[in-house]
């Protein structure tokens, strides 16, 4: 039998950067994929944002030599009506660079890149084998060994029996290495299955209309994404897997496809579908269990995508490194088991990783009452472009009446509409508040007072008691307002 320190199964971004981390750190590691190459698998591409930069930027300097590279910078949504009319388009926050000053930088806001897994893929792999570690290819691990409880090593559909001394299990949604070793089964309702439509196009048109932004698309219908890559892109959806499910993959993205504004897309770019896709992921409210005796779980196997916006190859890169750390720390004290390797759970919680999932429960309830609940959208999208309409730009250009008419115009039909959604924000949003740092709430409202002349030589604490209870009476007023 042979004998490793540690055994990565999968060579997926996650299981990659795991055997990566475990060369460098000096373990004996090997890491088995069970295609023909990293990236073989059908899954498509996927956005880098600018956390990539600040851990990893060995991948990010790299990608512009790929072949489906696209620099980004921004996102743009779209916003549909429930008559498939685009009625408004937002961008989020760019990057402030030139251009030149692009690799490296570690500014707020979008600032990445779109590239395939069939490039991303065999990129870290390369990395790893570059590092030390052994890549064994077309071999399928199909269960585990154990021992007294404990893993000691995976076995092949070859009948190959390797040992190690870890087991750092980063095999995807369905792990069979969680399942064979008893952490979990199934995910329950904590699954959503993504269908993706492919599309070649013309990349200088596409350079024209998208530039280095992605797109998503919000409307009465599934929230989808639209991931822009050098010369194609793809068009996404998803639904969480549950009892109540009641529309068919491909009938998500057909809704997409039939509005007007992504059809004319498509042929300026002259958009050309080649490839439909299908795949599970976890989005859970936060991870369950992730190590046991001999073994720890990274990327979906553990169930780390996102779950605000259930992306998860950062998250699967950051679990491996976390997982390879926490195996070289193990091995040097001579130490594997459950209580040991209970370690990988206090770090990845302490790390960017566990703040990703600290209000998961939250993100979860919201996307579960909105994006993937068309009637309500519905609803919502009438009240996201009242809202739109008071800003200065729309006020401006408004003739429908002199621009102070217009202006309260759009106050008081905003105000018709919030009702509605009282309940919404007070049991979704509210929650939310707990996240924002109370040092930020207290710097905001002593930055107003300095401008307020007639408060400055208030002392800070009596200034910020006299709010909160100002706060306190208001809210009683409105109250009582509301009972009459």
């Amino acid at each position: 039998m042979e004998k490793w320190d540690v055994v990565v199964v999968g060579a997926g971004p996650g299981g990659s950067y795991a055997a990566k981390t475990a060369a460098e750190l000096g373990l004996k590691t090997v890491f088995l994929e069970r295609g023909k190459y990293p990236g073989e698998k059908n899954s498509s591409g996927a956005g880098l944002g600018t956390r990539w930069w600040r851990d990893f930027p060995e991948i990010m300097g790299e990608l512009p030599k790929l072949p489906s590279y696209r620099r980004i910078d921004m996102i743009v949504i779209k916003v549909v009506d429930e008559e498939n009319r685009l009625r408004l388009v937002q961008g989020t926050t760019g990057s402030d660079r030139d251009g030149s000053r692009w690799s490296g930088s570690l500014d707020k806001g979008m600032a990445g890149a779109s590239i395939y897994r069939a490039d991303l893929d065999p990129l870290i792999a390369d990395l790893a084998v570059a590092a030390g570690a052994e890549l064994r290819e077309a071999t399928l691990a199909t269960g585990v060994i154990m021992e007294g409880g404990v893993v000691r090593g995976v076995v092949t559909e070859k009948g190959e029996r390797l040992a190690a001394e870890v087991v750092i299990a980063a095999d995807g949604a369905m792990s069979t290495m969680a399942r064979s070793a008893g952490v979990r089964n199934r995910w329950g309702g904590g699954c959503t299955l993504v269908p993706q439509v492919d599309f070649a196009c013309d990349e200088e048109k596409l350079d024209a209309v998208v530039g280095n932004a992605e797109w998503c698309w919000f409307g009465p219908f599934n929230g989808a994404y639209q991931v822009n890559f050098r010369e194609s892109f793809h068009l996404g959806a998803g639904k969480w897997l549950r009892p109540d499910w009641d529309t068919r993959p491909q009938d998500m993205l057909k809704r997409v496809m039939e509005i007007p504004a992504f059809r004319k897309f498509c042929k300026v770019v002259e958009a050309r579908p080649r490839e439909y896709q299908a795949h599970l992921l976890p989005w859970l409210k936060k991870p369950p269990k992730t190590f046991a005796g001999g073994m720890m779980l990274v990327g979906d196997a553990g169930g780390f995508p996102c779950p605000l916006d259930g992306e998860g190859i950062w998250h699967a890169c950051m679990s491996g490194r976390i997982a390879a750390e926490t195996a070289a720390w193990a091995i040097s004290r001579g130490d594997v088991s459950e209580r040991a390797l209970a370690e990988y759970e206090r770090r990845w919680k302490a790390s960017p990783l566990g703040l990703e999932h600290s209000f998961g429960s939250e993100f979860v309830e919201i996307w579960d009452h909105s994006i993937f609940d068309p009637e309500l959208m519905k609803r919502l999208i009438q009240l996201i472009l009242e809202m739109s309409e008071i800003h200065p730009f729309s006020v401006l250009f408004d003739w429908s009446d002199d621009h102070v008419s217009c202006l309260n115009q759009h106050i008081e039909h905003l105000f018709d509409l919030l009702p509605e959604f009282s309940q919404f924000g007070k049991r979704y949003i509210k929650p939310l508040n707990a996240a924002i740092s109370p040092r930020v709430v207290r710097r905001a409202l002593l930055q107003a007072k300095v401008r307020m002349p007639a408060l400055r030589l208030l002392p800070d604490e009596a200034y910020l008691k006299a709010l909160s209870l100002l706060n306190k009476r208001l809210g009683e007023r409105l109250k009582g307002t509301a009972g009459r």
